[in-house]
């Protein structure tokens, strides 16, 4: 693997790390995003130097997240993985749930709060604006998404 492929998968580890995911999850998907596939665990756990119990926690993540898919070969009982179809749709989709959850938790707690809490209240009320805000506008790409890749 050549140096700068390591780099790669390298960062895209550490990027995953810095949002919250595992880096064996991040280094897994810059490797297929990389390598295409499909790949068995007993293979991305040699190419990545790490176990294979880390390689299928992290698989499973990441097939959740619909990022890869787990393939059957013809033959082999082993699962092997992929990137998975529309991964832009599916990171949407993540981060609509994600900001949907903030918005609803500041939504909420605003409701709850005493009345006396009324500078609270404003910041909570404001904060719940902007996750409203930015799911308006994850909508808006969301569809340019589409209309760009029907071009």
């Amino acid at each position: 693997m050549s140096t700068a492929s390591q780099t790669f998968i390298e960062e895209v580890g550490l990027t995953a790390e810095r949002h919250g995911m595992p880096r064996i999850a991040g280094r897994l998907l810059g490797f297929l995003l990389l390598e295409g596939g499909p790949h068995s665990l007993d293979d991305l756990a040699e190419r990545l130097q790490v176990s294979k119990a880390s390689v299928s926690t992290n698989a499973r993540t990441l097939e959740s997240l619909q990022l890869i898919v787990r393939r059957a070969v013809p033959g082999d009982r082993r699962d092997f993985y992929q990137i998975g179809e529309n991964p832009g749709e599916h990171m949407f989709e993540l981060a609509r749930q994600r900001l949907e959850a903030t918005r609803r938790l500041f939504e909420a707690t605003g409701k709850t709060l005493p009345e006396d809490m009324v500078e609270a209240r404003g910041r909570i009320a404001a904060w719940s604006a902007f996750y409203a805000f930015l799911l308006d506008d994850l909508d808006r790409r969301l569809e340019r998404w589409h209309d760009q890749q029907s071009a």
